[in-house]
């Protein structure tokens, strides 16, 4: 599945086979302050994105090679809404380690 694929099913971002295709077994986020693993990533898309939680909208691919994507979009929560950059390195086709960078709208 390529990236574009992935950003357009925002819905399904909780499905463990689409988690499967896109993330790496040693998948690893960073956001903020925290480390996330894999499973803990795929509870957190599960919980957040695929529950409803938070609304992804204006979803935008910035640059992406065979070894480096980075996208932006802005999530909407209950409570603010942010424009939010990620960059992701691959590893055997998948993403493997993600940063995450925010700014308030």
């Amino acid at each position: 599945m390529k990236m574009t694929e992935f950003l357009d099913q925002s819905a399904d971002w909780g499905d463990p086979s689409m988690i499967n295709e896109m993330f790496h077994e040693d998948y690893m986020y960073l956001r903020e302050t925290e480390m996330l693993t894999r499973d803990e990533f795929i509870k957190h898309m599960q919980e957040d994105f695929a529950a409803g939680k938070f609304q992804s909208s204006n979803r935008k691919i910035l640059y992406e090679d065979d070894n480096v994507v980075s996208w932006e979009h802005c999530v909407t929560a209950p409570d603010n809404m942010r424009k939010v950059t990620l960059t992701c390195l691959k590893k055997d086709g998948k993403l493997w380690r993600q940063i995450m960078l925010y700014e308030d709208l």
